[in-house]
């Protein structure tokens, strides 16, 4: 049977309109007993980057997971809402408080769960990757991910499997930014993540959606729609499609988890429910982030190589100063400790250090972290 990702069309975040919409999404695969029995405890894996309030984009929105709690719990299943957000420094509550899943919480009558409390266990992979995962997945039968439509300036795109990489606590995530610089790497670490924790089924909030230099730091787009998929592969293959990623190539992490096996990466392959492909493919596509030429060449030439092109060619963060807050997120973030602040200036960074994993831009809650290419890269900008 080829992979199948369902989609519906939705434009409202209310999740009581929502509700029966999240219903039909899921009867397209078969119905929810077609991935869960009743009884089990099913954890909710949504994408809390940051303590940013719903309307923002940023992160998954509450009412898409209110909508689904309620058809999950209404089945028989116990779940719980769960994540490790970016800024978990400043408080995992702030966060969950922020983006509105303690009141969901509250509201459906269930747990949130801080990943960065319940722990860690070690996984050693065959080919040496050493990861450290929450806990708090032992604990469940089940994990769904909620993910959010964004683009995303390092990794070009985010989806349903860069999702799960928040099933990584705190500053670990962190150490594999330093430890994998390159996007190639990178994309290692997170699809390894993917097939460690085995999400029985992905649902994405594309409703809102974020274009250029997200992953928090970029526009909305309002793509109107709601998609599911037992394979977290075709779904992030078929988002980036809707959106206007069309070569492989421009998404490491999806031809990847493709190449590994782990899900279907043939766009021609993977059967779409609830209409065509093409009814539902952007007019305009999305305003997709700057590429470093080092991440187009990454695929063919060997790390040394890469590292001596990034001397030349590169696309490094800069703070803004008359939008910068002082807040200091970017610098307790920074994997290398390129950032600091002095005399209450805004973040200065040292570029013999940074690695331009841009974890910065990511984490700014003002968006004053802007990206500047070097004269040779801006040839390379599309």
């Amino acid at each position: 049977m080829p992979s199948r990702v369902a989609i519906v069309r939705a434009e409202e975040y209310d999740s009581k309109i929502l509700r029966p919409k999240i219903k039909l999404l899921i009867d397209r695969l078969g119905g929810l007993d077609s991935f869960f029995t009743k009884g089990e405890k099913v954890l909710l894996k949504p994408n809390l980057l940051a303590a940013r309030t719903p309307d923002r984009a940023v992160t998954t929105h509450p009412a898409v997971v209110e909508a689904i709690g309620e058809e999950f719990i209404d089945f028989g299943l116990k779940i719980a809402i769960g994540d490790s957000p970016a800024g978990a420094h400043k408080g995992v509550r702030r966060v969950f408080q922020n983006t509105g899943m303690i009141d969901v919480a509250e509201r459906l009558g269930v747990p949130w769960i801080n990943f960065e409390a319940a722990g860690a266990f070690t996984v050693r992979r065959p080919d040496g990757l050493v990861l450290h995962l929450t806990n708090a997945i032992r604990d469940f039968d089940k994990v769904v991910s909620v993910s959010k439509l964004k683009t995303h300036a390092y990794t070009h795109y985010t989806g349903a499997i860069k999702n799960l990489f928040g099933t990584v606590p705190g500053f670990r995530k962190t150490a594999f930014h330093k430890s994998h610089p390159l996007t190639r790497d990178f994309a290692k670490v997170i699809v390894s993540v993917y097939a460690e924790v085995g999400a029985t089924l992905h649902i994405m909030d594309a409703i809102v959606g974020m274009e250029g230099n997200g992953p928090s730091s970029g526009n909305l787009r309002e793509v109107g729609l709601l998609l599911a998929s037992s394979d977290g592969v075709a779904l992030d293959r078929v988002a980036e499609r809707i959106i206007g990623v069309a070569k492989p190539s421009d998404s490491a992490i999806t031809t990847l988890a493709a190449m590994r096996g782990l899900g279907e990466g043939d766009i021609d392959k993977i059967e779409v429910l609830g209409g065509e492909l093409a009814e539902f493919i952007l007019q305009r596509p999305f305003d997709l982030p700057s590429r470093m030429p080092q991440q187009l060449l990454s695929t063919f030439v060997p790390s040394w190589f890469i590292r001596e092109l990034a001397k030349v060619i590169w696309i490094r963060p800069r703070a803004i100063d008359e939008k910068c807050i002082r807040c200091g997120f970017c610098v307790e973030c920074c994997p290398v400790d390129a950032m600091v602040i002095e005399g209450g200036a805004a973040p200065r960074i040292d570029y013999s250090k940074c690695i331009s994993c841009l974890c910065c831009n990511e984490v700014c809650p003002e968006k004053a972290i802007e990206l500047v290419k070097s004269p040779i890269a801006r040839l390379f900008h599309r």
